[in-house]
């Protein structure tokens, strides 16, 4: 785990933020979700971002401007 030097928790906590990663479920479940979402059913809402533009990320929340979810690219 690393620490992120401009995410103070108190401020999160105040704001109802949070910094969400889910390591449960199967691939059958990966798989019949991801059909739901090419049929229509599913309507996501995210950006994915370079780990560059985190701190802008951490900027829109702080003004609240983030809508959906935001997806770390870390590939490079």
């Amino acid at each position: 785990m690393k620490p992120i030097a401009t995410a103070f928790p108190q401020i999160m906590i105040a704001k109802a933020q949070k910094i969400v990663g889910v390591a449960v479920g199967n691939r059958k479940e990966a798989i019949e979700t991801l059909e739901m979402a090419a049929r229509g059913i599913v309507k996501t809402h995210f950006k994915t971002i370079k780990m560059d533009g985190l701190t802008k990320v951490f900027e829109e929340m702080d003004r609240g401007e983030l809508k959906g979810r935001v997806v770390l690219d870390l590939s490079g």
